[in-house]
């Protein structure tokens, strides 16, 4: 016995079918991408050689040479309860988005060999990682 061939019968169903599993896979494989696009204006944008950056935790940064994620000549300089002022200062430093932070609107600064001075006190602080958030 031969079926007839209605429109909207099996032939339809097989293209259905097959098109919702790439539809699928596509978005799986979408999912799975580890690449996390960065908001525009994102707080790491903000960090420019030759220019002061302020942050909402009260630090301001200064950075003298930037080359993407490596920075050189470092300073943040905040104001403590006190009335002083304590900067922390490096000669280099690295600069990524803070971890786990999905908005973009922070940053994590690793200062390397970094010393601080407040007042006529100062000391040296090896590495010192610091996060930043606009």
């Amino acid at each position: 016995m031969v079926r007839p061939n209605f429109p909207g019968s099996l032939g339809s169903y097989s293209l259905m079918k097959n098109t919702s599993t790439i539809l699928l896979l596509g978005l799986l494989l979408c999912g799975c991408s580890q690449k996390q696009a960065v908001p525009a204006g994102a707080a790491i944008d903000l960090v420019q050689a030759g220019k002061d950056t302020s942050w909402r935790d009260g630090y301001v940064l200064h950075v003298t040479k930037r080359d993407g994620p490596a920075l050189q000549g470092v300073t943040i300089a905040a104001k403590l309860p006190t009335g002083q002022t304590q900067t922390i200062s490096a000669d280099t430093a690295t600069l990524s988005p803070l971890p786990n932070a999905t908005d973009g609107s922070s940053v994590m600064l690793t200062l390397h060999n970094a010393k601080t001075q407040t007042g006529s006190e100062s000391a040296a602080l090896g590495d010192f990682p610091i996060s930043l958030h606009k």
